[in-house]
């Protein structure tokens, strides 16, 4: 798995392409391991939630998590599963989707019951999954066959290789994401239309009289307004405030860390 500090410093298209490939490594390992009972079992219908909370009671130094928000509410006794892991002393991480912040039953299960919790939130399409200690997970995925459908199934992987592209997988998507709570902080001022609209004129370059004059504003209120964005975002220049952007969903990653002219 890449070191934090490696990933850290990865661009979002950089991110974006191993996030590809370990998704295809995934896909692949799945296939071949499919049928080998002792490293990947397929679980009955219904099995999986309460096969993943198992798991998370069995955990003594480390989960990561991801929920898609596809579950909604099998996912109650999971989050509390969570919580009691990290009040124990296991480092907890839940990456879940953008979505989750419309719904506020789901945040106020993580305040009561996983407070202790690490939580980031991502925009790009995630595979809801359960790894423990490096050594054992469950995956929700597509159920193979050309009669199965939509349906998903839960696996049980014990694989090793397998378990190692997960890893990958979470831990780039993890460092291209913003806290929970850093979202939670975004006032609907930053969230508008008219923030979205600076911030991509920010990342393309312009100059800030053009970017003015095509919002409609006058310079001044315009670099006001950039300025009290940045603040908001926890950057301190423009060009953070892009990376930020990006990490909080605002804007497209590839669009967002394109660099920036700060006004003199």
């Amino acid at each position: 798995m890449p070191s934090a500090s490696v990933t850290e410093d990865l661009t979002g298209g950089e991110i974006e392409k191993m996030l590809l490939e370990a998704r295809r490594l995934v896909e692949s390992a799945v296939d071949r391991h499919r049928n080998e009972g002792q490293l990947l079992t397929a679980l009955e219908p219904g099995e999986g939630t309460e096969t993943a909370e198992q798991v998370v009671d069995c955990a003594t130094r480390s989960l990561v998590v991801v929920l898609s928000g596809r579950h909604g509410e099998e996912t109650a006794p999971l989050v509390a599963a969570l919580g009691r892991a990290a009040a124990r002393g296991v480092d907890v991480r839940l990456l879940a989707r953008l979505a989750v912040l419309e719904d506020r039953l789901f945040l106020e299960r993580l305040d009561k019951y996983a407070p202790a919790v690490q939580v980031r939130l991502a925009g790009a399409p995630l595979q809801d999954m359960v790894l423990a200690d490096g050594l054992v997970g469950v995956m929700w995925c597509r159920s193979a066959g050309p009669s199965a459908g939509p349906a998903r199934e839960a696996l049980v992987m014990r694989a090793p290789a397998l378990l190692r592209h997960l890893r990958t997988l979470f831990a780039a998507s993890w460092n291209g994401s913003a806290p929970l709570a850093d979202h939670r902080r975004l006032s609907g001022r930053t969230r508008s239309d008219v923030a979205r609209q600076i911030l991509l004129a920010l990342s393309s370059g312009r100059t800030d009289e053009v970017a003015a004059r095509e919002l409609g504003m006058s310079v001044r209120t315009y670099r006001r307004n950039v300025a009290e964005i940045t603040r908001e975002l926890g950057a301190i220049s423009r060009f953070q405030a892009g990376v930020r952007a990006a990490e909080l969903g605002l804007l497209p990653p590839a669009t967002a860390l394109r660099p920036q002219r700060d006004a003199g």
